[in-house]
């Protein structure tokens, strides 16, 4: 960005976008999953993502029957840190796997296990701005007691750890920062 105020001015609609799921599809420009915020009882909501709520995910491929055919993550946290004296911001959302909150289900209804984390970052050091994704103790989701769904997420995991995920987390990560234009 040019100036300060720019560089200002477009993170602020960087971070609208991180929060605004239900538009991340949109957002990716893209095919790319179908990412829904739900509340803790899996029913849809329209507004910005908040700590404790989930997102059910069509990844376009069949999912676990763990999560009724959708992987679901949670928002774990919401990290916002504003240093002005140093003229920088930064926002994380982070995601973790979970159980479907739609079943009685105790297995966690990702091709991921629930120790994998996944970190959207933005981040303004002046009048750069950049936006990162960063996946953390990604392992396959192989504790399912389900044979298919066990399967299934090994495939999964297997394609998205050998990067195959990443056209889809790149997609969506310029589409933070995309600046529109008339």
């Amino acid at each position: 960005m040019k100036t300060m105020e720019d560089a200002e001015e477009m993170f602020v609609i960087a971070k609208e976008r991180l929060l605004n799921i239900n538009n991340w599809a949109k957002i990716a420009e893209v095919a790319s999953g179908k990412f829904t915020l739900t509340d803790k009882d899996g029913n849809a909501i329209n507004r910005h993502g908040h700590k404790g709520d989930y997102v059910k995910i069509n990844i376009g491929a069949p999912g676990p029957l763990a999560g009724e055919g959708r992987d679901w993550v949670y928002i774990e946290k919401i990290e916002y840190d504003d240093d002005p004296d140093a003229n920088h911001e930064l926002i994380n959302l982070q995601l973790r796997p979970t159980t479907a909150p739609t079943t009685k289900e105790s297995d966690v209804a990702h091709f991921f296990d629930d120790a994998a984390t996944s970190n959207l970052i933005i981040e303004r050091r002046n009048t750069k701005i950049k936006a990162y994704y960063k996946g953390r103790n990604e392992k396959p989701n192989i504790h399912a007691e389900n044979l298919i769904d066990k399967a299934r997420n090994l495939l999964v995991a297997s394609n998205a750890i050998l990067g195959l995920s990443d056209i889809q987390w790149n997609n969506l990560i310029k589409g933070f920062l995309k600046i529109e234009t008339d």
